[in-house]
């Protein structure tokens, strides 16, 4: 699997139309990529990372701990 950028300098699911990833990263290191007009559809657009970080669904009941959510460049295909 190749790496992703992270993108720090995005705050919200709005920002730069949407055109990332959301990385949310478990504290065992499990990793899912969630698209935002998901996150969108659940929490609302003009939702901050923090706030989806807090989100009741996103805290692993094993660990109690909160996960990491970044954004995170869509791979592009090499020609």
């Amino acid at each position: 699997m190749r790496t992703v950028r992270v993108l720090p300098h995005i705050k919200r699911v709005d920002d730069c139309f949407g055109d990332f990833l959301v990385r949310v990263t478990c504290p065992c290191g499990v990793s899912r990529h969630i698209e935002p007009e998901a996150l969108a559809r659940i929490a609302g657009r003009s939702a901050t990372l923090v706030e989806i970080r807090t989100a009741d669904a996103l805290v692993d009941l094993r660990f109690g701990k909160l996960p990491e959510v970044v954004a995170v460049a869509r791979p592009r295909p090499r020609a």
